[in-house]
């Protein structure tokens, strides 16, 4: 075995460890302690009275009943702290409604309306029901719920129903004492905010603020059959044994939780080894914190039970209301086969392309394979080998058990298929040698794919080959050799020159005594020739590389026509002629007999026209005989002005000396019309 694979195997021994490393650093997660419960408040409806004075200064027109007394004497109700402060009293509940002790809080509903369940037995006291059902405004899941209630004239006793959206209900308690709001002493929540007579004017006489009245937590639990449903609704009974006392329901709060589930990852017994098995539970909802009893031997208490053998396993969860939930998971027994590597042939030629694959049975879906040499992974790859090569596939299934095995595969020898064409490139119809230059031997078979379609002077087998192309263009020829069944393939291309593109030739200048004619480069050229009218080629003047080509000493609107040649490395690429032709200018003096300075941008300016002019004396006299413009910037001319001043409309006279560019003088006189 070599190093690589020793060292898989290593690291494959190093992850049970590590993985029980893992689990013991999850017990220590499981097996802290958790907080007291924490109940928020929870938002209902059913409500029948409002006992609560807010406002004002009238207790009976901002309360539906009284909740003490009878109805002669007494006849006590709450009343919050904006109703003390509007009436100068003491005490009063938090005008917010919110009630907090430790870690349960509680909502009062809205003082301005219906915010009390006002009980008694049988119903006999006035206002009272014998039930009441308060419905939760979002039904939910809760592990316990809390009441703040009390009784008044004495003490009381309740029936409470938790009812599900499921339609199922369960009795939470049966003749649960409710202390008197003045007498008891325990599972208080709020002691001393006051009450004040319902019938009563200001000034008004309050009593009990700071000792009485006191609120109760009324708390129950749902049942372990239950807590994965949904509350819907809570149903309160007075079983009190007198009928002249009263239960006071004012709030609703609980413990939140999420459904009940228990789920596992099970890790079979593995790798030839009996009892590595393993039950990973992951356990949430439900009230933590949570108590683990498997029946292992010995008997395992973590949510992990580990070293487990081929077997059904059973776990009691147990929450902290004592409720156990039994789970059973199933630990099998892994054997794979060992791995097989195989190969789609065992003999291939030299730079042939094979599969590689291993008997997929032994690794189930998340296993690996690593093959060697080249480190590539998978189930199946692909290698060119270049010589005989044995291959080494290391396997793990996806538990980490692991498996090798080899495959070898043999390289036959293959020739080479070199060879070279000269020369190249060539003009159509000249011969080409074909010469093999591989090692193939007398025994190979040499196919040469028709030359691309040439003709064939000579040659056989290995060569050499005489071949003539008689069009250009590029022609590729292909050898194939083969030698005990391998072949190998060599493409070369030769190219047979075709002429250059013909240039493209336009006027560069004009005059009226020379022409410029010029062309753009000619790919592949490698020097121009040009004729003038006709005559023999000749060397551009810009050089034999130039692009550009001059005439000179012309008459005036004469025409002269190139012809251009581009040159080729031979003579077959020579381009065909490209042609341009143009005429000298004319040497005519036009002088206009009008002009018009008016801003309008035409005729702005009075001076000689022509192609031939090379400079120009010019001078201006109006009808008196008066010298008013002289200048030699002809191109520029008279603006009508005499200085500075436009001159009135009408005839004026010139005298202009005229040189051409050829050195001729002459005098031209006139008359030209100055136009506003």
């Amino acid at each position: 075995m070599n190093t690589q694979r020793i060292n898989n195997q290593f690291r494959r021994n190093s992850i049970i460890p590590i993985y029980i490393g893992m689990l013991l650093g999850l017990l220590m997660m499981h097996g802290k302690s958790y907080a007291q419960p924490t109940y928020n408040p929870i938002a209902v409806t059913g409500f029948q009275h409002d006992v609560i004075a807010d406002t004002g200064k009238s207790v009976l027109a901002t309360t539906t009943t009284m909740i003490d007394g009878s109805p002669f004497v007494a006849r006590h109700v709450l009343y919050s702290a904006t109703f003390a402060a509007n009436n100068g009293l003491t005490g009063g509940l938090a005008d917010n409604g919110t009630i907090i002790s430790g870690k349960r809080t509680y909502q009062l509903a809205p003082y301005i309306g219906k915010n009390a369940l006002y009980l008694s037995r049988n119903g006999t006291v006035d206002s009272t029901k014998t039930e009441g059902t308060l419905s939760l405004v979002t039904p939910g899941y809760y592990a316990r719920l809390s009441l703040v209630a009390f009784s008044t004239e004495g003490s009381s006793s309740l029936n409470i129903n938790i009812n599900y959206t499921d339609g199922s209900s369960e009795r939470a308690m049966t003749n649960a004492p409710l202390a008197d709001w003045y007498v008891g002493t325990t599972n208080v929540v709020l002691t001393g905010p006051g009450r004040i007579g319902r019938d009563t004017v200001p000034p008004f006489s309050v009593d009990g603020v700071g000792i009485w009245p006191k609120f109760f937590s009324h708390d129950f639990i749902t049942s372990c059959l239950n807590q994965n449903k949904m509350v819907k609704s809570v149903t309160i009974l007075d079983t009190s044994a007198s009928a002249g006392s009263r239960v006071v329901v004012l709030a609703l709060s609980g413990e939140s939780i999420q459904p009940y589930n228990i789920s596992s990852a099970v890790l079979p017994a593995r790798c030839g080894i009996t009892d590595n098995g393993y039950i990973s539970l992951s356990v949430t909802g439900g009230v933590k914190p949570f108590r683990y009893q498997w029946n292992t031997t010995p008997a395992q208490t973590t949510p992990f039970a580990a070293g487990l053998p081929a077997g059904t396993y059973t776990v009691n969860v147990k929450d902290s209301n004592g409720c156990i939930r039994p789970y059973t998971a199933t630990v099998t027994l892994i054997t794979p086969a060992p791995v097989i590597a195989k190969a789609t042939t065992l003999q291939v030629c030299a730079g042939t392309p094979v599969t590689l694959y291993a008997d997929t049975t032994y690794v189930a879906p998340g296993g690996t394979y690593t093959w060697n040499p080249g480190s590539a992974n998978g189930s199946a790859i692909v290698v060119t080998p270049g010589a005989t090569t044995k291959y080494y596939v290391d396997a793990e299934d996806k538990y980490g058990c692991p498996s090798s095995d080899t495959v070898e595969v043999t390289v036959k020898p293959a020739a080479t298929a070199a060879f070279t064409v000269s020369p190249d490139p060539v003009c159509p119809n000249t011969p080409q040698i074909v010469t093999y230059t591989g090692n193939g031997t007398a025994t190979a078979t040499y196919n040469w794919n028709s030359f691309g379609g040439a003709s064939l002077q000579y040659g056989a087998g290995a060569g050499p080959y005489s071949i003539v192309y008689s069009q250009s263009g590029t022609y590729n020829i292909q050898l194939q050799v083969t030698v005990s069944g391998c072949t190998t393939t060599a493409t070369k291309q030769v190219h047979i020159d075709a002429p250059l593109a013909t240039p493209v030739v336009t006027v560069a200048s004009v005059t009226t005594s020379t022409i410029s004619f010029s062309w753009l480069p000619v790919p592949g050229a490698i020097g121009y020739i040009v004729s003038v009218n006709g005559s023999p080629y000749i060397t551009p003047t810009s050089g034999s590389l130039g692009t550009t080509h001059s005439i000179i000493n012309l008459q005036p609107v004469e025409k002269m026509v190139i012809s251009v040649i581009a040159l080729g490395v031979e003579v077959c690429r020579n381009s065909a002629i490209g042609k341009g032709e143009g005429t000298t200018l004319t040497d005519e003096v036009f002088i206009p007999n009008s002009f018009s300075p008016n801003g309008d941008g035409k005729n702005e300016t009075f001076r000689p026209y022509g192609n031939a002019i090379a400079s120009a004396n010019m001078k201006i006299f109006n009808q008196w005989g008066e010298l008013i413009y002289e200048g030699s910037e002809y191109t520029t001319g008279w603006d009508g002005k005499h200085k500075g001043k436009l001159q009135p409309m009408g005839v004026y006279f010139y005298v202009i000396k005229v040189k051409l560019v050829n050195g001729t003088e002459s005098n031209r006189k006139g008359s030209v019309n100055l136009l506003h």
